[in-house]
This record gives C-alpha cells, sequence and structure tokens, in this order.
C-alpha cells in the first residue's frame, strides 16, 4: 500500500513546472518591483549580527576611552548578554580591514606554490590532502 503511494507521489513531483507566458511575466515583473525594496529585515538577530550592526557606535565610544568592560555592562543595560571575551573577539574581526583577507590568502598561495613545483611527485596527492 505504501509502495503505490510513494510511485505516485514521485511521478508528480518529478514532472517538471511550467509556466505560461503571461504567469512568467508576471513573474519577472514582480521580481523587478522587489528588486526596488530592501530585503524584509529579520525577526531576530544573532550576536555577531549585532554587534556588526552598532559597531561604528562601538568603535566610536572606543575611541572616547570605553573600555570592553564599559560596552559589556552598556550591552547588558540595553538587555544583550554578551562577555567580555566574545565582544572582544568580535570587535577584533570586525576591525580587520577587509582587505587583508585576500593578502592573506596571497601568501598563502605562495607558500604553498614553491612545494608543489618542486615536488612534482606530491602535486596529485596535494589536492586529495586538502579535500
Amino acid at each position: 500500500m505504501g509502495k503505490g503511494m510513494g510511485k505516485g507521489m514521485g511521478k508528480e513531483r518529478r514532472k517538471p513546472q511550467t509556466l505560461t507566458v503571461e504567469q512568467f511575466e508576471v513573474f519577472r515583473t514582480r521580481l523587478d518591483e522587489r528588486g526596488n525594496v530592501p530585503p524584509p529585515q529579520p525577526e531576530s538577530y544573532m550576536m555577531g549580527e549585532i554587534v556588526r550592526g552598532v559597531y561604528p557606535q562601538l568603535k566610536k565610544l572606543r575611541e572616547n576611552g570605553y573600555t570592553l568592560k564599559m560596552l559589556v555592562r552598556v550591552f547588558e543595560e540595553n538587555g544583550v548578554t554578551i562577555t567580555i571575551h566574545a565582544l572582544s573577539t568580535y570587535l577584533k574581526n570586525l576591525a580587520l580591514p577587509k582587505e587583508h583577507a585576500p593578502i592573506k590568502a596571497a601568501s598563502k598561495g605562495t607558500v604553498n606554490s614553491p612545494t608543489v613545483e618542486v615536488r612534482p611527485g606530491q602535486f596529485q596527492m596535494k589536492p586529495d590532502v586538502t579535500l
């Protein structure tokens, strides 16, 4: 009994969906309209998103002499619980200029590439290792 049901459902699901020209145009128009509207705000924020979202304000407070302990207190006053360690980590990561990432990747690449050239025998093993 269950077997027959599964087969029927599978068949229905496999049939590719088609849109009429009108349906497609309506869909495309709706997507165009949505392109002018910012995405809906999430209903809740995770801690990393909270810290990233208020980073400019936190940076200013730090420049004005606020310690991490004071900032943690400001968070708590506003109903947000965060440890000094967590806040410090988030701020450190956010403080890194975005240009640093590619530079790091590039230097990593240059460190690896001579090894590949010097020992071509390992070239084939290397991808297996990284995967």
